[in-house]
């Protein structure tokens, strides 16, 4: 399944999406090395961000999520299921239980 979190704020995308990537980081207790999920600006048209993990021994970053702001509203989007405590546990502590919703979605089969 797939998840979009919908965070309700005047921060911007960059500054909501660096609050999920600062609670993702793991130092030493990672075989690989250093861990951390890292923000990078899209390459394509629009305005958004791609949140990335990578290991300190690979170059090679994964796809997380994207981050776009829409309205009033910050969009991450596109997270895998497996993520969710990834997301939850820092978008709960900074912007509270009242500002966030969430849509789970079935891939096409």
């Amino acid at each position: 399944m797939t998840m979009w979190f919908y965070v309700k704020t005047s921060d911007s995308a960059k500054t909501v999406g660096d609050v999920v990537c600062a609670f993702n980081f793991v130092q030493d207790a990672h075989p690989k090395g250093k861990y951390s999920w890292v923000m990078e600006q899209g390459k394509e048209e629009g305005e958004y961000w791609q949140i990335e993990s990578k290991y300190e021994e690979l170059k090679d970053l994964v796809f997380v999520a994207l981050v776009y702001r829409t309205g009033d509203t910050v969009v991450l989007g596109e997270v895998d299921n497996n993520f969710v405590p990834n997301f939850l546990d820092p978008l709960l502590e900074k912007y509270g239980f009242d500002n966030i919703k969430w849509i789970v979605a079935t891939p096409k089969r």
